[in-house]
């Protein structure tokens, strides 16, 4: 057997090529099975002239003989040539000549080679989170508007205020459509420059708008219409005092006090679990930052695929229907960070290497048992999706990183900051960009004069 590398950058192809009895048997094999389909005039079923066969299917025998001889040999000639595909086998230029010689090329990538910089004792800087009595307050407001009432009212409309009204839209077409709703002014559920009419009336007035654009749900224009709107009637929002009576009704404990309390320490919680995204998040910055190595353009394409479907679904959740164009923009902008993503996965692996860092069958099960409850179905249900779409591994990476940043947040340098100091450097920064941004637009009109 012969086999040549060929090196382009991550990319190796192999042109193989065999020839003897192993060879002759594959494609004896593959004919014998081919034969068996084969029905033509003039031959029983299954008796047709191997000769004929080779010479009517031979594209067909040639990819089946290749793919037999693959699967059989391709791992023992990439032990030997210490070769470990990281992507898709390709296989192609598959020419079989006689019945006793193939010659094919493979093609796959590898994992790129670099040396591990240091990352034990990294400087990790982050704004200190403590709860303060505004934060409980704002928490408190949230709650008394989700459990927020109306009454009818005589005054004027507006912002938060529910109003009853009548629609009546006629299109240039003609097409006429009329209807009764009831709509809290701020939600979105109406359009700005109808919202913006409608702030000051009262129960019975009537506004008219000339030409309105009618969009589909793209958000691009089909039409244009007049609309004239009756309001029906005003309800002013009344707000829920936070007492005890509230906080039992919602669940939230006995008292007011007690609720305050649970409040105060949800928020530690969250904040403290904001405070560890955030420093996990400073340490892949900081781990990112120090490599530059070729990525393999595979791993970088699926994860841009995956990256734009979360892109599309984001859009769909605030009901934005993304068309070609718009996916087009996204996908060239989330290139740097397909690319970032799968560097940080090689990274990752040869730490988790050095360290002796391994997932366990355990804490997959545990990490698949909270994605059933998360969608409310089995374990069972769950893992046979992730394996039927080929996500299991993505779990397995998922414990991997999130142990791996663990390790090294535990030897870093972590350093926290009060939220003013934080919020003066922002300050600082902005002005330092805006002066520069000032200069260099002054430098430029300098250039234009001379």
């Amino acid at each position: 057997m012969s086999v040549v590398v060929e090196e382009n950058q991550l990319v190796r192809t192999l042109t193989i090529q065999e020839k003897g009895q192993k060879i002759k048997q594959t494609v004896e094999e593959v004919l014998k099975e081919v034969s068996k389909e084969v029905s033509l005039k003039g031959f029983r079923k299954g008796h047709v002239p191997k000769s004929i066969i080779m010479a009517r299917y031979k594209e067909h025998i040639q990819d089946e003989v290749a793919r037999k001889f693959i699967e059989e040999n391709l791992p023992k000639i990439l032990e030997k040539e210490g070769l470990t595909p990281v992507t898709q086998i390709f296989f192609g230029d598959v020419e079989l000549k006689g019945e006793d010689e193939l010659k094919l090329k493979v093609s796959f990538e590898i994992a790129p080679e670099f040396e591990l910089k240091e990352y034990e004792g990294l400087n990790v800087e982050v704004v200190k989170k403590e709860v303060k009595e505004e934060d409980i307050n704002k928490v408190i407001e949230n709650l008394l508007n989700q459990n927020v009432t109306y009454e009818p009212a005589d005054k004027e409309i507006e912002q938060g205020d529910k109003i009853k009204i009548r629609y009546h839209i006629i299109s240039k077409e003609g097409e006429e459509e009329e209807d009764e709703f009831e709509v809290v002014l701020g939600s979105g559920a109406l359009r700005q420059e109808i919202e913006e009419k409608l702030i000051g009336k009262k129960k019975g007035d009537t506004i008219e708008i000339k030409d309105i654009s009618l969009l589909d749900e793209q958000g691009n224009e089909k039409g244009k219409a007049d609309v004239t709107i009756t309001i029906l009637e005003v309800y002013k929002k009344v707000l829920p005092q936070f007492n005890d009576e509230f906080v039992k009704k919602i669940g939230l404990g006995e008292t007011a006090e007690e609720a305050k309390q649970k409040i105060k320490e949800d928020l530690e919680k969250r904040f403290k679990e904001d405070e560890k995204r955030e420093i996990e998040q400073k340490i892949i910055d900081e781990l990112i930052k120090e490599y530059d190595f070729p990525v393999p353009q595979t791993l970088v394409e699926a994860e841009l695929e995956a990256l734009l479907q979360d892109y599309a679904r984001q859009l769909q959740s605030f009901g934005i229907q993304p068309n070609q164009d718009m996916l087009l923009t996204a996908k060239e902008n989330l290139i740097p960070t397909a690319q970032k993503n799968v560097r940080l996965m090689f990274i990752i692996n040869k730490i988790a290497e050095k360290e002796n860092i391994e997932v366990t069958e355990e804490e997959i099960n545990e990490e698949i048992s909270k994605l059933a409850k998360a969608y409310n179905t089995t374990p069972e249900e769950i893992r046979r999706t992730l394996e039927e779409q080929g996500l299991l591994p993505n779990i397995t990476f998922g414990i991997l990183r999130k142990k791996v940043l663990e390790k090294i947040a535990e030897k870093a340098n972590i350093k926290e900051i009060s939220r003013e100091e934080f919020e003066k450097r922002m300050k600082e920064q902005q002005q330092q960009e805006k002066t520069q941004a000032q200069q260099k637009e002054e430098n430029q009109t300098t250039e234009k004069k001379e």
